[in-house]
Parts: structure tokens; sequence; C-alpha cells
């Protein structure tokens, strides 16, 4: 193809302890990890236009993220290189492996909020969702949303979600890595044989 379709960098993973939402990006398939955070998982992913299923393994990074692993690669985009300022942004999430759901959303801007904010866009967002920003026409990933919360003041109850952001992913970057850095193939019985890295025996 003439170009790769990375519009819709988001997974549904299926982990022993529930469902979890994550977003495809350069460092893999990042998730909150708040149904597990190791152990075998089953992730529903796009390749370009096709949802596609795929068994694999929830790992620990040591930070705010767990990652999926899986043989193949999936669709991925970049870690915008800064915190969001005026880039337009968006939520994105799978519920199903075969839908994806986009919001457009916006940075908090009320007085005594800051951080990583959003405002409230009048839809839910569910936890775990992607959240990316849109950099010459192509998405960059931003974070997931972690979580909601509500500010009683005078003018009544305002809604935000918050995200894990930029500054989370640099703290999943300064962990020293724990990979091998050899390989063995790994044949599978669908006849695509791919490198893995190589793991200590047990």
């Amino acid at each position: 193809v003439e170009t790769v379709d990375r519009s819709r960098p988001v997974a549904l993973v299926e982990t022993t302890g529930g469902v979890e939402l994550g977003a495809t990006t350069e460092f893999g398939i990042l998730t909150l990890g708040r149904t597990a955070t190791r152990g075998p998982c089953r992730v529903y992913y796009f390749l370009g236009p096709t949802p596609l299923v795929e068994d694999g393994t929830v790992v620990a990074t040591g930070g705010p993220f767990c990652t999926a692993q899986i043989d193949l690669r999936t669709q991925s985009v970049r870690v915008l290189d800064h915190s969001p300022v005026n880039e337009p942004l968006k939520a994105m999430w799978t519920t199903d492996g075969a839908q994806v759901t986009t919001v457009e959303v916006q940075l908090a801007r009320d007085e005594g909020v800051s951080g990583d904010v959003l405002a409230d866009p009048g839809q839910d967002i569910p936890a775990g969702a992607g959240v990316f920003a849109a950099v010459d026409d192509k998405l960059r990933f931003v974070g997931l949303v972690s979580g909601r919360a509500t500010v009683q003041s005078d003018e009544g109850v305002r809604a935000y979600y918050t995200f894990a952001g930029v500054d989370r992913v640099r703290e999943l970057l300064a962990i020293p890595s724990r990979w091998p850095v050899d390989y063995e193939p790994r044949f599978r019985p669908d006849g695509i044989n791919v490198l893995k890295p190589i793991t200590e025996k047990r």
C-alpha cells in the first residue's frame, strides 16, 4: 500500500481479571493494568481497516503502564514529544474489537484546574481510552484516560477526565530496560514465523 493506515490505533485486551482498553503505540500496546499486570491475555486490534485477534501476554513495565505483548505487529502511532498545548485532541476506544468510538475532546482551561485534565465533552469516556493529538494530519499518542473527576463550585458541579499523559510515558522510558537483546525463532501453527526474545529458562 502507498500509505499505512494508522487511523485506529486502539486495542481491547481481555485479561484473566477482566477487560482493558488500550492504545497501540511505538512502545507497544499500552494499558493501565487495572485488571491484570501480568499473565495471559487476548488482544483485539486493527491492522489497517481489518480487526484481528491475537493471544498474548500482559507484562508490567514497572511504570504507570502495562504492555500487552503479541507476536505480530499492530498499527501504531508515535508519542507526542511534548505535553499537548493547542493541538486538536480526540479520545478513541473500542469496546468490541470491531468498531471504534471517537470523541473530540479539549484540555480543561478552567481556573484552578491544571495538569493532564480534559474538559467533559458531554459523553462518557471509559478508563483506558486513548487520547490522541492530530499533528500534520497524523495521530500522536498523548495518553490514556485514567478517571473522571468532579468539582463542586458556586456555579454547580463541573466534570473532568484525567489522563496518564506524556510525562507518564517519560517515566516508562526512564526505567532501565529488562528485555534481552538476543532473539530466537518461534514457529507458529498458522505458518507465520516470528523472532521472540530469549528469556531465562526456569
